[in-house]
């Protein structure tokens, strides 16, 4: 791991979380790039150095600052975020979007952060990375998945809004199409009739996280997470795993048929399911108390 310092923040478990600012906008928020495994990743900080463990990963087409109000609201844990790869301030390659690549660089970041007995918390897509890098380290001891269901049979897209999803075409309006185009997408985040000015300290936080994505990132994440989930489903791959993990869905997520994705969760033995009700599918913004609660009533 190399590290180069701009910015203070608490220590690691291995020293100083220090490093260099990115060359590519940190929309996340202040934080650290630590290059592992040859990667740049934006790492954030924060708690007591003796804390439990819990890594957060964001969802598609969101920053480490998607989780800002849920670690507010959990300051006894030693939390890391993370800019996935393609995102915010980390590296932008051409290739390594698919959820196995991306799953070893983060178990390799719990290595060098030398953490063990980790929650790995995701939201979104999030969660299915969290489950690869489970898959891939013995560092993580729980999961906690919001908003994610087993694959992308589950999943539901509202009329119209699979041009954003295309490859090429989507891509370009993302980056460079109007703003509202974006925007709609991610209001589609959040319940119907949910304030968005409580979302983010920063009103264009959601549009600049989605703009971040390059073109690799967007096209290659979806179509690989796909052909992933195809071969071997979230349900599945936590049976295998025999971990404890913990799936929240808000009862109006827009993205997801959560009655589907629910059922075929509640049938492993080792996956305790909630829904919260007028959330939709971000419960970390729209419910943070709640998400707080249910987190420290599982690792209780």
């Amino acid at each position: 791991m190399t590290t180069k310092n701009t910015s203070s923040l608490r220590r690691s478990r291995l020293g100083s979380l220090t490093g260099r600012t990115s060359a590519e906008p940190a929309t996340g928020g202040p934080g650290t790039v630590m290059c592992v495994d040859g990667v740049d990743l934006h790492v954030r900080a924060d708690g007591p150095v003796d804390g439990p463990a819990l890594l957060m990963l964001h969802g598609f087409g969101a920053s480490t600052a998607w989780f800002d109000q849920l670690v507010a609201r959990l300051p006894e844990f030693r939390i890391i975020r993370v800019d996935l790869l393609g995102h915010g301030g980390s590296a932008r390659p051409t290739s390594g979007y698919d959820p196995d690549s991306q799953g070893r660089l983060y178990a390799s970041l719990l290595a060098e952060l030398d953490l063990d007995d980790v929650t790995v918390v995701g939201h979104s897509m999030g969660g299915l990375f969290g489950v690869a890098t489970a898959e891939h380290s013995t560092r993580v001891a729980r999961l906690v998945l919001m908003g994610e269901g087993p694959d992308t049979s589950t999943g539901t897209l509202p009329p119209g809004e699979w041009v954003i999803h295309t490859p090429w075409i989507g891509p370009i309006l993302q980056q460079y199409g109007p703003g509202f185009v974006t925007d709609r997408v991610v209001r589609r985040a959040f319940a119907p009739g949910f304030d968005m000015a409580t979302a983010f300290t920063d009103p264009s936080q959601g549009l600049d996280d989605a703009r971040s994505l390059n073109h690799p990132a967007f096209t290659q994440t979806m179509r690989r997470r796909q052909a992933w989930t195809r071969r071997l489903g979230l349900d599945a791959r936590l049976d295998n795993l025999a971990l404890p993990a913990l799936v929240i869905f808000g009862g109006e997520d827009r993205f997801y048929d959560v009655d589907a994705a629910l059922a075929r969760y509640r049938a492993v033995r080792t996956i305790t399911t909630t829904v919260l009700e007028h959330v939709g599918h971000t419960p970390m913004i729209e419910a943070p108390d709640r998400v707080a609660e249910l987190i420290r009533a599982f690792l209780g």
